[in-house]
């Protein structure tokens, strides 16, 4: 595999993102086209990488350091650049008659590049450059209202970025003196040759600091929340693809790539840990059930759904870190799809809160049965694919020796029903007299709706043959185990 090969889904955003910024006079449907094939192209050339990677417990050969697809890395890549290509679809319906669509879709398409190369980087220097360029272009997003409460919003993001920033520098730094100037990846984690060091467990949880203000792990979670003020289509990217699951994705890296499970099982910081994910969990969706805001309601959810990840993950046991990758693709599909239905009802009905969605179902019937169906996912039933990300993060529990975490998880999937089957009961069992009649979507909800129920499509069939993603899973046990 060639360098240019990996460099090509990273170059195609960020060059299409460039492209669209400058194209100053090019009409809508032109550049609507563009940033579609960009998007496609991006997801191709990541797909196109797999091949290379699947089933190999070796560094690729004639690959340079910064750059270095591995099979943990690969399921980053695959995730985000195709879930890009569904909010792609869905902003050319959501953003069709609002302002500002060509810095929009500029920093749209360079945010797809960034998050790729956070995936694909082959050593901890590049992943940290690239984790610091995606705040800085998801920020213009954040904040694309312009208004006090966008600008307030998009401000607590940067602090609170910079600040995570400033700690990942530090463990950066340390881990570059313990290791010699050795920063890259490999089939063997980077402290591995190393005895267990006085500072090594305060060095890691430099770490869990830095990485975890994005992963939205408690208390660094205050940013999540205020960045609903975003369009839609943003805040399904942050929540369920880019910036949480960047956060997420360095803590698996810092665990399995620098770190190791064995000199972590050796440091005891497992536990510590799991108290942390397993209170985020907790609070996170009791959180959530007090919230009447649709969007904010997702939030929590999300900050709750993320350390599902992060449960597995310390665990250190292969299959715990099962239930993690699962839970990584799952939730971003499901997510995603929450935020695309929400998003079709808040502009189709101008209805923002749970409390206003009573009756709304004969409204808009497929939007709230996606919103259903795929709620179901999230609660952890059959058919959906969130049932498979529940199975094994108890099972890796279990094994594992920590079993209370079962209990954890199977709290938290009864809070995720309270929270978000009402909403679904609600709008088609209290009618009013207002919402009998389904509202005609047009060619702009059609182009939100497609993607949504494509989702919802993608979403049972994971949930019914969960078997589509175990060899890339494998991959990954196979590589750090």
């Amino acid at each position: 595999m060639s360098t240019f090969n990996v460099l090509l889904p990273i170059l195609t955003g960020t060059i299409g993102g460039t492209l669209i910024a400058n194209l100053r006079k090019i009409s809508k449907n032109r550049r609507n086209t563009l940033v579609l094939v960009t998007s496609v192209l991006t997801a191709l050339f990541t797909w196109r990488l797999l091949p290379n990677v699947l089933g190999y417990k070796s560094v690729l050969v004639g690959i340079d350091e910064g750059l270095r697809p591995d099979p943990l890395g690969m399921v980053f890549a695959l995730l985000s650049s195709t879930l890009w290509v569904f909010a792609t679809i869905y902003s050319f319906g959501y953003m069709a008659d609002k302002p500002r669509q060509r810095s929009y879709f500029a920093y749209f398409l360079i945010s797809a590049g960034v998050t790729l190369g956070i995936a694909l980087a082959g050593n901890l220097l590049v992943l940290y450059i690239c984790y610091e360029l995606l705040t800085f272009t998801t920020y213009p997003l954040v904040i694309y209202n312009r208004d006090q409460e966008a600008i307030k919003a998009g401000n607590r993001y940067i602090i609170y970025s910079l600040i995570g920033a400033a700690f990942i520098l530090a463990g950066l730094v340390a881990v570059w003196i313990w290791t010699e100037g050795n920063l890259t990846f490999g089939n063997a984690p980077l402290l591995a040759n190393l005895e267990a060091k006085p500072g090594m467990g305060w060095i890691f949880l430099l770490f869990l600091i830095g990485f975890g203000v994005k992963a939205a792990v408690m208390p660094l979670h205050g940013w999540l929340p205020q960045a609903m003020v975003a369009p839609t289509p943003i805040s399904a990217l942050l929540h369920a693809v880019a910036v949480v699951n960047a956060g997420v994705f360095g803590l698996l890296r810092v665990i399995y790539s620098v770190y190791g499970h064995s000199l972590l099982s050796e440091l005891k910081v497992g536990p510590i840990a799991l108290v942390i994910v397993s209170i985020t969990i907790i609070v996170g969706s009791l959180i959530a059930m007090k919230q009447d805001v649709l969007k904010k309601r997702l939030a929590y959810s999300t900050i709750s759904q993320l350390s599902y990840i992060l449960l597995g993950a310390f665990t250190l046991h292969p299959i715990g870190l099962i239930g993690a990758l699962f839970q990584m693709i799952n939730h971003g599909i499901l997510k995603i799809t929450l935020f695309f239905s929400v998003g079709l009802i808040t502009e189709k009905t101008g209805k923002v809160k749970v409390s206003d969605v009573k009756g709304l179902g004969p409204s808009l019937p497929l939007v709230f049965i996606a919103f259903g169906i795929v709620s179901l996912g999230m609660v952890g039933m059959l058919p959906l694919n969130g049932f498979w990300s529940k199975y094994y993060l108890m099972q890796g529990s279990t094994v594992s020796g920590y079993w209370p975490l079962v209990i954890v998880l199977l709290i938290s999937g009864l809070l995720n029903a309270f929270y978000y089957l009402p909403i679904v009961v609600s709008a088609f069992t209290k009618n009013t007299t207002n919402h009998l009649q389904p509202i005609k979507l047009g060619t702009n909800g059609f182009l939100m709706l497609v993607p949504t129920i494509l989702l919802v499509m993608t979403a049972l069939a994971l949930g019914i043959w969960p078997q589509l993603c175990m060899p890339l899973v494998n991959s990954v046990i196979d590589y750090f185990f």
